[in-house]
């Protein structure tokens, strides 16, 4: 993953998949604060790990947005 909008696609691929409920909450117009705790807290869990395992920096995982 290269970019903010992989990253952000790779998220809402992976939610679909651990936890449907929450993924039928995105939409399209939706900032990140328009969503609830679960899914940002999940996002910065998810960038989190992306980070530490090497797959994103650390610079990029402070700065992305859901």
């Amino acid at each position: 993953m290269k970019t903010k909008n992989e990253i952000r696609a790779n998220f809402w691929q992976m939610l679909q998949e651990t936890a449907p409920h929450l993924a039928k909450m995105k939409r399209a117009k939706k900032t990140q604060n328009d969503y609830p705790a679960d899914i940002r807290c999940a996002f910065v869990e998810y960038t989190y790990n992306l980070a530490r395992s090497g797959e994103i920096t650390q610079r990029m995982a402070d700065n992305i947005t859901l």
